[in-house]
């Protein structure tokens, strides 16, 4: 198993990734696996010697490609829940947030924004 530098899409900083089941070749954009399951979208730099953090998923065509495809929720850090007072007992409710179709047809979950109308906004 070989290891490999890459520079993460959108944040202009590196981290350290195996390769996996995979073939990496500097210049590719691949999605990529962490210990706690996360995932970010880099581009294959060069060969390096230092312990990875994350493992090869998928090969993309680019950043965007990737990104589109890996990026499910977008938040401001805005509440997720709203908190309602009735006869003095509270409790807390999930508000419903937009859902939309994103640049590569992955679904996108809007999380600084409310849905008003009901589960299906302005138009039930």
């Amino acid at each position: 198993m070989s290891t490999f530098v890459i520079l993460i899409c959108n944040e202009n900083q590196y981290a350290y990734v195996d390769e996996g089941r995979e073939t990496l070749s500097a210049g590719e954009t691949w999605s990529f696996s962490g210990d706690g399951g996360q995932i970010i979208c880099g581009t294959v730099i060069s060969a390096s010697t230092v312990t990875p953090n994350y493992s090869a998923v998928t090969l993309y065509d680019g950043c965007g490609e990737c990104l589109g495809a890996t990026t499910l929720y977008f938040t401001a850090n805005t509440i997720y829940d709203e908190c309602v007072i009735c006869n003095d007992t509270s409790i807390t409710v999930d508000a419903p947030h937009p859902i939309w179709t994103g640049l590569y047809g992955s679904q996108i979950t809007q999380g600084n924004a409310v849905v008003l109308g009901g589960p299906n906004g302005l138009n039930s």
